[in-house]
């Protein structure tokens, strides 16, 4: 290894070895806030209480990446800097970070990913920030702003303008992209344009990145991708779980899917639609078997959006959470660690068993028509300093097992959720610091 820095590997849902926190870790911001994927970057985190003592701290991310500890810079007990690379095939996106030590885990933190180029920047009082790209007649682009997706809180507005200095269009908010702007734009000419971007209440400070990339037509299935209005025959039996999610955030469509399930008769026995959240199901307990008809169309009777549904009977009637305040619990080797879990019945009144893919569990059971359980974790005698694991519970109906993860959107909720919904790899680990009794192994 090289004199003057020490490397450090980080596997997905892994963590880094970066230097020991004296108080519970703070990351307050990340520069440059995008990191091009397969690439090296170097990175300044600035925070709280960032000394190097006798044991190191760590850094949890939900991608892969190789980070080096830059030892020639001025790493201080606020900042460090650091090269890293992120793994090439990272999806593009939010990648989140989280800094622990054995007196808790900090709030996430996101940094913009992708193999296309992108430039960071901070936004102006009362001067717009000015990004210029080469463009051809005939060739789309792709003009987009990365700060609200990044859960800052942002509102920007994006002007796009020729080679002659002319504003060409302005683009506010997206219905698929929430405060960040978005646009495909087709040049009319060969030349420079450029785009410029502030934040609508003019405030000063607010990290973001802008990106201009080629257009990549969406691969979807187009067996899969209807239109609305749409009607959707299904064959379904007595006693299934229906549960239909929408897909249209994924699919980039702004369509707001109203959905209606009528029984073989013709009457509607569910519905789902009412604009306040894109992501959540129908759900139905189907009453007796035959051919049903689920009809999908846009809440603002838009005609020709495209959308996507997840249309499946294994999925479970019940959802999990944990009651929890914070999603770390700091413990030790062959200690006991009590957590309350909660369910939200869908039709379905029945025990539910909570398991964990790591530990040990008592009394982990949901029991027919309550609402919740405290299940004891069994902490293993010999472990690593840093445990990160989902929970998940499980239920047998008529002869089919049915298994949900439990999510961790309580504690998450200390955190200003700025974004229109966490990454995933966010939202449902738990983060077990174990700590031994010589202090913490390295």
């Amino acid at each position: 290894m090289p004199t003057g820095s020490k490397t450090i590997w980080m596997f997905v849902f892994g963590l880094l070895l970066v230097v020991w926190l004296e108080a519970a870790p703070r990351i307050d911001t990340i520069e440059p806030i995008y990191l091009e994927a397969g690439k090296k970057t170097k990175v300044k985190i600035k925070g709280n209480e960032f000394k190097l003592l006798e044991w190191p701290t760590r850094i949890w991310t939900n991608h892969a990446s190789k980070w080096t500890l830059l030892e020639e810079e001025d790493n201080t007990n606020n900042q460090h800097f650091f090269e890293v690379e992120i793994a090439k095939d990272v999806p593009a996106g939010p990648m989140a970070i989280r800094a622990w030590n054995l007196k808790g885990v900090s709030k996430p933190t996101f940094v913009f990913v992708d193999i296309h180029e992108a430039t960071s920047f901070r936004t102006k009082s009362l001067e717009a920030y000015e990004h210029r790209f080469q463009a051809k007649k005939g060739k789309r682009l792709v003009c987009q702003v990365w700060s609200n997706r990044l859960n800052k809180d942002s509102d920007l507005q994006m002007t796009i303008f020729d080679p002659e200095g002319m504003p060409i269009e302005m683009i506010d908010d997206s219905e698929v992209h929430g405060s960040d702007p978005y646009v495909v734009f087709d040049p009319p000419a060969d030349g420079e344009y450029s785009l410029k971007i502030n934040d609508i209440l003019w405030r000063d400070n607010i990290q973001a990145c802008v990106q201009v990339s080629p257009v990549v037509e969406m691969q979807s299935n187009a067996d899969e991708t209807g239109k609305t209005p749409a009607s959707i025959s299904l064959d379904l039996k007595q006693g299934q779980y229906l549960t239909v999610m929408p897909k249209t955030l994924e699919l980039g469509s702004p369509a707001q899917l109203l959905m209606d399930l009528h029984e073989p008769e013709g009457g509607r026995i569910a519905r789902f639609g009412n604009g306040d959240s894109l992501l959540q199901p129908l759900r139905k307990r189907i009453p007796k078997g035959g051919n049903y008809h689920l009809h999908i169309s846009d809440l603002l009777d838009r005609e020709g959006l495209p959308y996507q549904v997840d249309i499946s009977t294994k999925t479970a009637p019940f959802e999990l959470a944990t009651t929890f305040h914070q999603d770390f619990y700091i413990t030790e080797p062959g200690k006991e660690v009590k957590i309350r879990f909660r369910v939200i019945r869908h039709q379905y009144d029945g025990p539910i068993t909570i398991k964990s893919p790591v530990f040990e569990m008592d009394k982990a059971v949901i029991a027919e028509k309550r609402g919740d359980v405290e299940a004891v974790i069994k902490i293993p005698k010999e472990s690593e300093p840093l445990i990160v694991t989902s929970f998940y519970g499980e239920a047998e109906i008529d002869g089919q097992t049915y298994r949900t993860t439990i999510d961790t959107e309580e504690p998450l909720k200390k955190t200003p959720l700025n974004m229109i919904q966490w990454p995933e790899g966010v939202s449902g680990n738990v983060y077990f610091l174990i700590k031994s009794k010589g202090g913490m192994e390295s």
